[in-house]
């Protein structure tokens, strides 16, 4: 006689409690999932057990429907699930920021303090005022409400297992700290669309700085400015900041943004070219230039090809 065989399916579903809910936040959000049957006895449960002062922001999964003593329990020892947060390439640190509290509902105010306090940045073995540019773009699991300074030592960890030993003693035979290296790394991350260019952009601002010649990067323009702009304005280029690469030579004080393996490698790594100049194409690919006029001239009808000018 064949037996019968009965498959018992759990139903779990996940939720995320943020800082600052408050008890009857948090009941209506778990009884909306259809985890708790009972929100009002939720709440006197809450109550007469002093767990609804306890309860922790996380990211958590529960069986549906669940027990009000398993939900507080759950709720009241944090243990969070965890979150997928991707950092993508050319990531600043306020972009960082605000990906993090959206994925990880950090506290903002205290990433911003962290990431900026000197003397920390330089315990973590970094010579900069600020970690703009070594929060390592990756994709990082985190609990949900993870602590700051857990976040940001293991977006540092990361950027280290990629600049590596190796990579510091070549930024010495070139003549780089490791900070300028990056600094330099920024620059060519947001000028270059496709990795192939990267190590040219590189080649060409490496002549410039041998050449003592500015810059005259966009990108670190647009670092300046409080939003970001289709196109630069003349009077843009006259802002006067040490990031500003049209009037003060050599290198900004500090990255732009964190920039990948990729263009890590090719600050390190320039090509060994004659270009001192390159326009977009508005493609995402540049045209690459040894003198001035032979600049402008492509820059004319680069215009023409775009605008019919």
């Amino acid at each position: 006689m064949m037996g019968i065989i009965f498959l018992l399916t759990i139903i779990t579903d996940s939720i995320k409690i943020r800082r600052g809910e408050n008890l009857s936040q948090i009941t209506a959000k778990l009884y909306a999932h259809k985890i708790i049957q009972h929100p009002f006895w939720f709440k006197v449960w809450a109550k007469v057990t002093g767990s609804e002062r306890k309860i922790k922001a996380g990211y958590y999964e529960f069986k549906k429907p669940s027990s009000i003593r398993e939900t507080l329990k759950t709720l009241v020892q944090g243990k969070s699930i965890e979150v997928k947060v991707t950092i993508p390439e050319g990531a600043t640190l306020k972009e960082i920021k605000e990906i993090l509290i959206k994925e990880c509902d950090i506290d903002g105010e205290e990433f911003w303090l962290f990431t900026h306090n000197e003397e920390y940045v330089k315990k973590l073995g970094i010579n900069s005022p600020s970690l703009e540019g070594y929060l390592y773009p990756n994709s990082y699991f985190f609990p949900y409400g993870v602590e700051v300074d857990v976040a940001i030592k293991k977006m540092v960890r990361e950027f280290f297992n990629v600049f590596t030993d190796k990579l510091k003693e070549r930024a010495k035979e070139i003549g780089f700290t490791m900070e300028e290296a990056v600094i330099l790394a920024s620059l060519i991350e947001e000028e270059a669309v496709y990795d192939y260019e990267k190590p040219i952009i590189s080649g060409v601002y490496h002549n410039r700085l041998k050449k003592d010649i500015l810059l005259q990067c966009d990108a670190t323009i647009q670092y300046i400015l409080p939003k970001r702009k289709p196109n630069l304005t003349y009077s843009d280029l006259k802002i006067d900041s040490k990031y500003n690469t049209y009037i003060y030579k050599g290198l900004p004080p500090t990255p732009i943004c964190s920039p990948g393996k990729g263009a890590i490698i090719s600050a390190l790594y320039p090509v060994n070219t004659d270009y001192l100049y390159f326009v977009a194409k508005g493609d995402g690919t540049h045209e690459f230039s040894r003198t001035l006029k032979e600049h402008n001239l492509k820059k004319i009808k680069i215009k023409k090809e775009r605008w019919g000018e």
